[in-house]
């Protein structure tokens, strides 16, 4: 019989071979040099394009330090942006499902003295506030292209929305029906001495704390917005001036596309089918749309690979866990 941990492995190989198999068919179609053209005439204005990503990370850090202080006082603002830089880091370049970034965050955490179980928590909810805003900017997003285009063309828009409304409701469903504590069981099960206690009552703290979840809602769906500005950017630079609420529709509809393809790492050849299929609504070329794609890929490695690089380091610099379980029957 196959082990569950085997046939993940084997769906994270499968996806990443279909994404790179899309990617290329892609490309190969609407053709590479159009596209690499427009990059090397425009790469100065690439440059601040990715530099603004900063402010989007600033943002959902600060939503993520809204949420863990409603547990405690936590490591400072800087913490949390190194944390959300890793963790984004590692969701855009490694194959972990979107999963691997926010443990490490949490491993991080909790080296900085906190409870796992408060880290666990907190970074969970924070998950959840993310996914609700993000249904938030999609509807706005659907909201602006059925002005400018009408109704005839929110097929696939609903469809994305189904979706990533649908994992966010399984998710905090999760949450409210008692998964916390089957992870805390299982956790104690597994020998992980403390991992997870306090996770369920954690959860439910923060949920009752309003005013700190209506201020990382806040940051979350302002951080939305702001992927707006970085696409009205990236056209500016590529020649072709749109205003905010064609940006919000493209960098909506094409985050909301990803996240409904998580299965895929890092939604290759998805993400690039999505941008084409959006821009195209509008009107804008496949070479524009791909090149867009491929201007996000760039920030992903200009931002990720030294987040990967930093995370080894931190990784060689921590203490020996294990010694520390043996010191400690």
């Amino acid at each position: 019989m196959i082990r569950p941990s085997r046939l993940r492995h084997m769906g994270t190989i499968l996806g990443l071979i279909a994404g790179v198999a899309l990617g290329a068919l892609l490309l190969r179609h609407f053709g590479v040099d159009p596209v690499l053209r427009l990059l090397k005439r425009r790469m100065g204005g690439i440059a601040l394009v990715i530099l603004f990503h900063g402010v989007q990370i600033g943002l959902t850090a600060a939503a993520w330090q809204a949420v863990s202080r409603c547990l405690s006082a936590g490591p400072s603002f800087g913490t949390f942006i190194l944390l959300r830089w890793l963790r984004e880091g590692i969701n855009s370049l490694l194959p972990v499902a979107q999963i691997g970034g926010p443990v490490l965050a949490i491993r991080l955490l909790c080296r900085h003295g906190q409870n796992s179980g408060m880290a666990m928590a907190g970074a969970i909810v924070d998950t959840s506030v993310e996914l609700v805003t993000q249904i938030v900017s999609t509807l706005l997003a659907v909201g602006i292209l059925a002005g400018i285009k009408g109704t005839d063309v929110l097929a696939p828009a609903l469809v994305g929305i189904v979706v990533v409304s649908g994992l966010t409701a399984a998710f905090i469903a999760a949450q409210s029906l008692g998964g916390a504590r089957m992870a805390e069981l299982a956790a104690t099960r597994l020998g992980w001495r403390g991992a997870g206690n306090g996770l369920h009552d954690g959860i439910v703290a923060i949920y009752r704390r309003r005013r700190a979840l209506g201020s990382a809602s806040v940051f979350h769906l302002l951080a939305w917005l702001s992927g707006s500005v970085e696409v009205a950017m990236t056209f500016h630079f590529f020649g072709r001036d749109i205003g905010l609420g064609p940006a919000l529709v493209i960098d909506s509809l094409g985050q909301a596309i990803r996240t409904a393809s998580f299965a895929v790492p890092a939604a290759l050849g998805v993400q690039e089918g999505g941008y084409i299929l959006v821009c195209g609504l509008l009107g804008f070329s496949p070479d524009l749309a791909l090149a867009l794609s491929l201007t996000k890929r760039l920030r992903e490695v200009v931002f990720g690979i030294p987040s990967i690089g930093l995370w080894q380091w931190l990784e060689a610099r921590a203490p020996d866990e294990s010694k520390d379980d043996e010191a400690n029957p």
